[in-house]
This record gives structure tokens, C-alpha cells and sequence, in this order.
């Protein structure tokens, strides 16, 4: 059930998209429990982690719509706790959101940006994660931006938040035309950027 006052920052959130006030933002995102769900996460790319292979580098994680870095925070945590070593680099469009994130060691590189035209070069990362945003994705480049910088075999992860925690069709849909393949869909959307085989010519 939710309470009435978060409720209205949500309406408020919805209607105005004023994230500017960091301190506030991060108010609503541990009263809706994100630093929880956070953790989850962690426990989540850990065991992605496992199906990676990284030839010994760091685990290269980027988060899109990243906030005031409350999932950095529960992934950095889950990850250490694990030994394994990583990146995480964090782009928002709201600089107040990036700057509150990064004064609370909340992530490695922080970027201002667009995650429909995102400032990476093609197979960049391992993990992507995107709490959400779905209102944002306006231009229909989310995907395919998401499908160009993983790298072959890494995934994307999208946890599912609200009252209906479960990806719906048309997102699955998308991710699919993007040229993902569906690992799971229930409280996690997770995708992965399979290896293509390219069939030999026949002689």
C-alpha cells in the first residue's frame, strides 16, 4: 500500500519531471525502498557475473537514468562482498542528480546524458542497467543504443518495480527487434547480446 505522501511525489515526479532537487529525489527513492532494491540487484549482476567472460578485466557496468547512484551504492556493496572487481559508470541527464551521486562516492565515472544517444563507443560494457525511465524513451533509439554498447554476451538489466512487478510484451517486444535475446522476464527484464554465427558459404 502507499502511503499518501508518496504518492504525491510520484504525481509530482509524472507531471512536472523536475528531478533537479537531488536531496528530494533521494527522500522518494528510500521511501519507495530503492536502496533495497538495490542490494537485490547487486545479488542479481553477481550471478550474471559468472556467465561473463572478461579475460581478468574489470567488470565494465554502466547505469542509465542512474539518480542519485542508490543502485551504484547496493551493486558496488554486493559486488565487493563477492571480490569482484568493476567499473560502474553512471549518466543521467539532471546534472544535480550526478553531482549528489558522485559527492557521496556513489560509482566510478559519471557522464551528463541522453541513454537514446548515449556518448560510448560500441562495446563498451558488460552489464546496462535501467531501473526504468520507459515515459523518457521517446525517440525509439533506447534499444538500439543498448544493443551497441554491450558487448557480445553481456546483459541488460531492468528491474521491474511497482504493484505489476513483470516485464510487459511490447517491452519484451522491443528488446527482441533490437536484436536481444530474452533471458528472463518476470521481476527482472534481462537481456543478453548473444554471439552471432555467421554461417560459411557453401561451396
Amino acid at each position: 500500500m502507499i502511503d499518501d505522501r508518496v504518492r504525491a511525489e510520484m504525481i509530482f515526479y509524472a507531471t512536472t519531471h523536475d528531478y533537479s532537487d537531488a536531496a528530494r529525489y533521494e527522500r522518494f527513492a528510500l521511501d519507495c525502498k530503492l536502496d533495497r532494491k538495490a542490494l537485490e540487484i547487486g545479488g542479481v549482476i553477481n550471478n550474471l557475473s559468472a556467465h561473463i567472460s572478461s579475460s581478468g578485466k574489470p567488470l565494465a557496468i554502466l547505469e542509465t537514468a542512474s539518480a542519485t547512484g542508490l543502485t551504484a551504492a547496493g551493486v558496488t556493496t554486493q559486488l565487493a562482498r563477492f571480490g569482484i572487481t568493476h567499473t560502474y559508470t553512471s549518466l543521467d541527464i539532471e546534472p544535480n542528480l550526478l553531482q549528489y551521486a558522485k559527492e557521496r562516492g556513489r560509482g566510478d565515472v559519471f557522464v551528463r546524458g541522453d541513454f537514446e544517444r548515449l556518448p560510448f563507443a560500441a562495446d563498451a560494457f558488460d552489464i546496462y542497467i535501467m531501473m526504468g525511465a520507459g515515459g523518457y524513451r521517446t525517440d525509439g533509439m533506447f534499444y538500439p543504443e543498448v544493443h551497441r554498447v554491450l558487448r557480445v554476451g553481456g546483459y541488460y538489466v531492468m528491474p521491474q518495480i511497482g504493484p505489476n512487478p513483470f516485464a510487459n510484451t511490447s517491452e519484451i517486444h522491443t528488446a527482441l527487434q533490437s536484436g536481444l535475446s530474452i533471458v528472463r522476464a518476470d521481476h527482472y527484464l534481462i537481456a543478453q547480446k548473444s554471439i552471432v554465427i555467421v554461417p560459411s558459404p557453401t561451396p
